[in-house]
Parts: C-alpha cells; sequence; structure tokens
C-alpha cells in the first residue's frame, strides 16, 4: 500500500465518523465559499446520494487544502 492509498483510506476513515447533519453542515460551507457553478458541482457527482455527494465535497476540499474544513 502507496501512501496516497493511505491517505485516502484515512480521509474516508474520518468522513464516515461524520454524523449526517456534520456531512450536511461542512459540505454546505464549503460550496458557500466557493463558486458554486454547474461545473464545480458535476466534480461531487454521486447518482442521486445526497450523503456520497456530500463526502464527495469534503474529500475534494481535504484534497485541494490538505486540512479538514473548520465547522
Amino acid at each position: 500500500m502507496n501512501g496516497q492509498n493511505l491517505k485516502n483510506i484515512m480521509i474516508n476513515d474520518i468522513i464516515n465518523d461524520y454524523s449526517l447533519r456534520e456531512l450536511q453542515i461542512l459540505s454546505a460551507k464549503i460550496l458557500s465559499e466557493n463558486e458554486a457553478t454547474n461545473d464545480f458541482i458535476k466534480k461531487f457527482k454521486a447518482d442521486h446520494d445526497s450523503v456520497q455527494f456530500y463526502k464527495n465535497v469534503i474529500v475534494w476540499y481535504v484534497k485541494t487544502y490538505n486540512t479538514f474544513p473548520d465547522v
């Protein structure tokens, strides 16, 4: 297992511990701090699964900024 895979596993483990409300709050904060154009939102495609959408937003943020968003 390489370092990137380990990092992805750790990110997902942390995100999976969030409650639904925490996922909603964090993803809303991230989206509100960025220009939420159609192209930007398409990055987080989750096939009509809102929980996966919230997680995808947070994963993008962590990979982009190398930190978790503050609540």
